[in-house]
């Protein structure tokens, strides 16, 4: 990262909040005017929501609870309780496989019906409406269509030990999923922004194929002074995922950034880290492997760290951005063009204005299980 920038770069990542200067964000400036992308949205990483919580998070101008059964069930629901309409984020609770709303003791099953109320009298036909959710690669996604249609394809999941969850933090800023995703393809701002050396990049959007993938090797990147090969794969308009291969079989280092709609012109950034290890050098395999996991925890920690300062400058960036729908581009910025054209893939054109989406019961989740 260039060096004027990091005092702002600290700035955010110490408050969350880009505060240090009279520029406005984008969003206050220039009215949004793009609509809220198709597809799985991160809303979480799953150790954000252990067995028996719910949280509340935005998605698309709505909420969404999360919540967890005590079974390890993952559902994702409109906060309203069909009864009499209370938010079953504020004050609701998990009581073994059922949702528990605050106002009336109203339960809800991992089906989304009502099974029993706070007062010993037989629940009503009432149902919770559901959202079709997953759980992939460390990361709880949720499906929004402009529609209401159901999931069209899968987030692909990558060899990852789930027993250890990604460092990771999450920033609030203006801007829209398309820019953020856009990096991937963005091959001129890595130099200029990030400072890399020899980069060399592959890898083009197919047309009709929701994830693409890019091939990258390149110096001065989290490892500084060293050159490091990874392999991108963008899922969507939500998330980039990297992963570096560590030689001689060491392990693999894996670092997501998923942007996420939260209101017209805002989003939810969330850049997580994760370094799995297979063992460590010089250490007898007896004597190393109950040391693996909390190394490689804290090893995670401190590259997310690390890692946070460059992707400081990416958010500053996107806070302030203002989308360009006919950039005159110069010979290395990479496939931009092509990138959005790719990117067209994921909206809708509705008669009206958005809705969120409720599809019925039986399209819910495949991570059910």
């Amino acid at each position: 990262m260039r060096p004027h920038l990091k005092p702002l770069v600290k700035q955010l990542l110490g408050s969350r909040e880009i505060s240090l200067h009279a520029a406005e964000p984008a969003d206050t400036l220039h009215a949004p005017s793009r609509p809220y992308p198709n597809g799985w949205f991160c809303l979480a990483f799953s150790d954000e929501l252990r067995a028996g919580s719910l949280t509340t998070r935005r998605l698309a101008g709505a909420e969404v609870v999360l919540y967890r059964t005590a079974k390890g069930v993952l559902r994702a629901v409109r906060p309203q309780c069909p009864h009499l309409g209370a938010h079953l984020g504020v004050g609701g609770s998990v009581e073994g496989e059922d949702i528990v709303c605050p106002f009336h003791r109203f339960a809800f099953d991992p089906s989304g019906a009502c099974v029993r109320t706070g007062y010993d009298q037989p629940p009503p036909k009432a149902s919770l409406t559901q959202y079709p959710v997953c759980e992939a690669n460390g990361a709880v996604y949720v499906w929004w269509h402009a529609l209401g249609m159901p999931p069209q394809w899968d987030v692909p999941l990558f060899p990852m030990d789930d027993r250890q969850p990604f460092s990771h933090a999450t920033f609030d800023i203006a801007g829209h999923p398309q820019d953020v995703i856009e990096n991937a393809f963005d091959w001129g701002h890595l130099p200029a922004l990030h400072g890399l050396e020899e980069v060399d990049i592959e890898g083009l959007p197919v047309t009709g194929e929701p994830v693409s993938t890019v091939t990258a090797t390149a110096r001065n990147t989290m490892m500084r002074g060293f050159h490091q090969s990874y392999t991108l794969t963008v899922i969507g308009l939500a998330t980039i995922a990297a992963r570096t291969v560590l030689p001689a079989g060491a392990g693999s280092l894996y670092v997501m950034l998923h942007a996420t709609p939260t209101a017209p012109g805002r989003m939810q950034v969330r850049f997580g880290t994760k370094l799995e290890l297979n063992g460590l050098p010089r250490v007898p395999d007896w004597l190393g492997r109950p040391a693996v996991m909390p190394v490689a925890r804290l090893l995670s920690e401190v590259l997310q760290r690390v890692g946070s300062v460059d992707t400081g400058a990416d958010l500053l960036m996107w806070h302030h951005q203002e989308h360009v729908a006919r950039p005159r581009l110069a010979k290395g910025d990479g496939p931009i063009g092509r990138y959005r054209q790719w990117a067209q893939q994921f909206y809708t054109e509705p008669s009206g204005d958005l809705v969120p989406p409720r599809p019925e019961r039986s399209e819910v989740s495949r991570s059910e299980e």
